[in-house]
C-alpha cells in the first residue's frame, strides 16, 4: 500500500517537471522566420539560350529559386543562380 502511494507521488511530480521544462524551453526559443540578412536580396534563376543567359525568373526564396535551377538542369538545360542585392 505504501509502496503504490510512494510510487503514484513519484510519478505525479515527474510528470509536472517534465511539463514546467517543455514551457520555458518553448518560450525560450528565438523565432526562426526573422532574417535580416535577407533584407534586399533577389534571387535570380537565368538559362543560358543561343549562347546568352536570359533570365527566367526572379525570386524571393533561395530555396524556390534553387528548385527551379534543378528542375530546368532535369529537362537539360544549362541554368545557373544569380545573387542581386538591393542598394538602398
Amino acid at each position: 500500500m505504501i509502496r503504490k502511494l510512494i510510487l503514484s507521488a513519484v510519478i505525479a511530480t515527474g510528470t509536472l517537471t517534465g511539463l514546467t521544462a517543455s514551457s520555458s524551453n518553448a518560450e525560450a526559443a528565438a523565432p526562426a522566420t526573422f532574417d535580416r540578412d535577407r533584407h534586399g536580396v533577389r534571387f535570380e534563376v537565368q538559362v543560358r539560350y543561343r549562347g546568352f543567359w536570359k533570365t527566367y525568373g526572379t525570386y524571393r526564396d533561395r530555396d524556390d529559386a534553387r528548385r527551379v535551377v534543378r528542375m530546368l538542369e532535369r529537362q537539360g538545360k544549362d541554368a545557373r543562380l544569380e545573387v542581386e542585392r538591393d542598394r538602398w
